[in-house]
């Protein structure tokens, strides 16, 4: 019995120095790796930093001759940069060629940012009850865009009404090279690891039509120049795949 009881002691010591050694190794590889970790989570965050990247071409410069469908444009270039916290905008008002398109008269707004702390600015379901609409519907729409590659887009349809008219708008972001018809999605785009810049543009598309009338005209103008317009956007002022990558 005094034997048996002296060899479970003996195994008990062996097993706590090995315990010990195991816990000091263990302690010592995280000591270790706690150093080590800092500078290489600094060179990571370093190496994965957003950057901002300017607009390639001005959209206060749009080309309307682009636009087969319009023409007549007019470009508004008054609103103060805070309200819309940006200073890299457009907004044009455009004439249906054909003169027999009722409502005839639509406005192209687009936005440009590039800011990696960016919140996402208001979309109009917001803007708009802010300067007194009331929302009649909201909902998401696709648009056909056959000149590109992704041919259809998935946006978002609001119809507002305000005091004498009801507007359809129709809007989407265009973030790092894709569509997008949510603040949310955008924010995630911007805040995701890949790209060394970052930039995301709104698009949006808005006529007027009286409140006792169908809103499909309307619709289908709107729809209309975001398909001729988004291309244009891409082409020519929207940074290239190429400039955003690292």
């Amino acid at each position: 019995m005094g034997k048996s009881m002296l060899e479970s002691t003996k195994t008990n010591s062996i097993l706590r120095g090995f315990l010990s050694v195991g816990f000091l190794l263990s302690a010592g590889v995280l000591g270790v790796a706690s150093i080590a970790l800092r500078p290489g989570m600094r060179a990571l965050s370093v190496y994965y930093r957003k950057e901002s990247i300017a607009i390639r071409k001005p959209l206060s410069e749009f080309d309307i001759s682009r636009l087969p469908s319009f023409k007549n444009g007019w470009v508004r270039s008054d609103i103060p940069p805070d309200d819309i916290e940006t200073d890299e905008y457009a907004i044009i008002r455009l004439s249906a060629e054909q003169k027999t398109t009722i409502p005839r008269e639509v406005v192209l707004f687009v936005t440009y940012y590039s800011d990696p702390n960016s919140k996402v600015p208001h979309t109009p379901d917001v803007c708009s009850r802010q300067g007194g609409a009331i929302l009649r519907d909201m909902r998401s729409i696709t648009i056909d865009i056959p000149v590109l590659l992704r041919s259809t887009v998935k946006a978002r349809l609001l119809l507002a009404q305000y005091q004498g008219y009801d507007e359809a708008i129709i809007f989407c972001f265009y973030a790092d090279g894709r569509f997008r018809n949510s603040r949310e999605q955008v924010r995630w785009d911007i805040g995701m690891p890949g790209n060394r810049h970052v930039y995301f543009s709104k698009i949006e598309t808005v006529a007027r039509y009286p409140t006792d009338e169908s809103p499909d005209a309307a619709i289908e103008l709107c729809k209309k120049l975001f398909a001729e317009a988004a291309p244009v956007l891409i082409s020519d002022h929207f940074p290239t795949p190429e400039q955003v990558r690292r």
